[in-house]
């Protein structure tokens, strides 16, 4: 905890910081102008969930993250210039909330109508190295040169390196607001049209939504004002058929930096194992994979209208089948997966026109009956006896087996509804013919129908998932 002037501890919402708007009610009009025109970027994100003024910062804006929790941005609204002295203490201010919640505020944003000309340099130098930040690499002579010299700059000014990496990666300066007065509904629009692009609104319609949130801001001071809120004002205003689809997208990065930051995004690098198919311990599988996706849906069921998720991006079987069990037809989501193929939904049921699947099943009573070992093969047959190799070096030979094979791909989302419907029949038979208690489920074959799987595997035993490494070896991943 950090400690402020007066010993109190700090950030705190009754801290001198925190209270000065109810003394002082200048620059009200200025902070719900502010909000009015960052809402629409703020929608833009899925993990976007509240926003409340007034409260420990001037505006503190509330975002799910699968890795981190609920994050906060917070922002200092400043109607006047700033001057060097001012722009300071303000960044201390947000350095001592940092430090005193560690965890809390992802980013410290400072919004005013101008900065002191002393000030441009940084601002600049700030601008200049961030934005091509994403095109070298971190350890390149330009990134290392370039952020020597931005430090350089901030120790001119008498601060610290210490105070220069702050700025760097926490910090944003957001100084061209100028009379938001006068300007808000025109900005305001401007953002919803580059930012929520799957309205179909006229002008007069976009003035509306602006009047309807302006209301509901002004009047929330010092409370919070949910997402459902903010669209449930916005869609009391427009006709139905101007509004977008409502659906949650999710998208499962393999990089270190999502591709997709709108996006609730789950940074799975670790869990695609790379070119060597090297894998985190079973254990973490289940606290920072499994247990962030029931995070998330938790998160979805409180603070969305939607269980409609559109999924994007690469993983592994067991990832996706995680997803699928998690996101679960039982629990009432759908899952419009995008493929090379197109989008599959796990909605689009099979009908009598939906070509079949043919499944070869062979099934092997063991001594050990608590444990059933599954094997499904999509197009390829040698699987069951590379899981053979495996469990004799895992000394798990005795435990019953039931082996699924089919030739046919599977080329439709309605054939995948199909298909899973005869891999849970034949399963949950030879479940309840040994009583198993648990099922090592080793699948080849497409990613979507593990999906499919996962999204339809209640009413099923434990499963634990395998992943393959090389031939006749596979590493045990996510259990649920």
């Amino acid at each position: 905890m950090m400690k402020n002037e007066n010993g109190k501890q700090s950030p705190s919402l009754l801290e001198k910081e925190s209270t000065g708007g109810d003394i002082a009610s200048s620059g009200f009009d200025f902070q719900a102008y502010l909000i009015l025109c960052k809402l629409p970027h703020w929608l833009s994100f899925d993990g976007f969930s509240s926003v409340i003024w007034e409260s420990v910062g001037d505006i503190e804006a509330k975002f799910f993250d699968p890795q981190k929790g609920e994050v906060i941005e917070a922002i200092e609204a400043k109607d006047h210039r700033i001057t060097p002295r001012e722009f300071w203490e303000e960044i201390d201010r947000f350095k001592n909330m940092d430090e005193g919640s560690p965890g809390t505020y992802r980013w410290f944003t400072l919004s005013c109508t101008g900065l002191s000309e002393t000030l441009h340099p940084l601002k600049n130098g700030l601008r200049r190295l961030r934005d091509p930040y994403p095109f070298y690499s971190h350890t390149s002579g330009v990134f290392e040169n370039s952020y020597e010299d931005y430090k350089e700059k901030v120790k001119g000014l008498g601060k610290s390196e210490e105070m220069a990496e702050f700025l760097f990666h926490k910090v944003s300066i957001d100084d061209k607001w100028g009379s938001l007065s006068e300007q808000a509904k025109g900005i305001f629009n401007n953002q919803f049209t580059r930012y929520l692009p799957g309205y179909d609104l006229r002008g007069s319609e976009q003035e509306k939504v602006f009047d309807v949130l302006h209301r509901l801001v002004r009047s929330q001071k010092n409370k919070p004002v949910f997402r459902h809120q903010l669209k449930q004002a916005m869609h009391s205003v427009i006709d139905e058929d101007a509004l977008p689809d409502q659906k949650v997208h999710i998208h499962t990065e393999i990089n270190k930096l999502p591709e997709e930051p709108r996006k609730i995004n789950f940074l799975w690098e670790s869990f695609f194992g790379g070119q060597e198919r090297v894998y985190p311990k079973t254990a973490i599988w289940t606290e920072e994979l499994y247990n962030n996706l029931v995070k998330t849906r938790n998160w979805i069921e409180k603070n969305r209208s939607s269980k409609r998720i559109h999924l994007t991006g690469n993983r592994r079987l067991s990832s996706a089948m995680a997803i699928g069990s998690v996101f679960s037809a039982v629990s009432g989501f759908t899952i419009e997966a995008e493929q090379r193929e197109g989008i599959w939904r796990t909605d689009a049921h099979p009908n009598n026109q939906t070509p079949g699947c043919d499944f070869a099943v062979d099934f092997e009573e063991g001594v050990d009956n608590k444990q059933l070992i599954v094997t499904i093969g999509i197009t390829r047959d040698s699987i069951a006896d590379e899981v053979a190799v495996y469990l004799e070096g895992e000394q798990q030979s005795d435990s019953s087996k039931l082996h699924l094979h089919t030739e046919s791909p599977i080329t439709t989302a309605e054939q995948a509804n199909l298909v899973v419907n005869k891999l849970k029949k034949e399963i949950k038979s030879a479940v309840t013919q040994v009583d198993a208690e648990k099922v090592h489920l080793f699948y080849a074959g497409p990613a979507h129908l593990a999906l499919f799987l996962g999204h339809r595997w209640n009413g099923m035993p434990l499963v634990q998932c395998y992943e393959w490494i090389n031939t006749g070896l596979y590493v045990p991943t996510c259990t649920f």
